[in-house]
């Protein structure tokens, strides 16, 4: 997966996944963690089939599997530093690990709570939010993400103690009102 290097601090809400109108959200947990922008239309493919989500009004993310509220559950393999042949980067035949599909099409509602590593647990006033769908997987065991050792661990899915989505590079102006550099 090629995870972008911006990040932000958001809050996930969960969202009723199985009804697509915004009228259906309910009260639920909210978590903070961290996002990073993917273009998923140049990927290759997605843990749950389609490289977008059902309703065009959402984002399509990717959860990563080490999460401590939103995984769908652990990603096969192990983190093999052998493989990082190309700096940080893997080879070019590399296949990432198989992850489970419990949470495809599950969707949360994004709050932009500020720059990563401001801090921020509450949205400032204003702050901009999306949804987004889960349409993929962000495995910590991939090393796609592993072998970024310059970036750090809740930037690139690798960190249990953190909620990492890797959000399509569409939501970033919706979040930011910038543009992507």
């Amino acid at each position: 997966m090629g995870l972008q290097s911006i990040c932000l601090l958001l809050s996930f809400v969960a969202y009723a996944s199985s009804r697509p109108q915004p009228s259906v959200f309910f009260s639920s947990p909210q978590f903070t963690g961290v996002a990073t922008f993917n273009n998923y239309a140049s990927q290759g493919n997605t843990n749950c089939g389609p490289k977008a989500p059902s309703n065009p009004l959402y984002y399509g993310a990717a959860a990563g599997d080490i999460s401590p509220n939103i995984s769908g559950g652990l990603c096969a393999g192990s983190i093999d530093p052998s493989l990082c042949v190309q700096g940080q980067a893997p080879a070019s035949d590399y296949e990432g690990p198989s992850c489970p599909k419990t949470n495809c099409g599950v969707c949360y509602q994004v709050t932009n709570l500020g720059p990563y590593g401001s801090g921020g647990t509450t949205p400032p006033p204003g702050a901009n939010s999306v949804i987004v769908q889960i349409i993929d997987s962000c495995p910590s065991t991939s090393a796609w993400n592993f072998c970024k050792t310059q970036v750090p661990a809740d930037e690139r899915c690798g960190s249990s103690a953190t909620n990492s989505l890797d959000i399509d590079l569409g939501a970033y102006q919706a979040l930011t009102g910038g543009a992507w550099d």
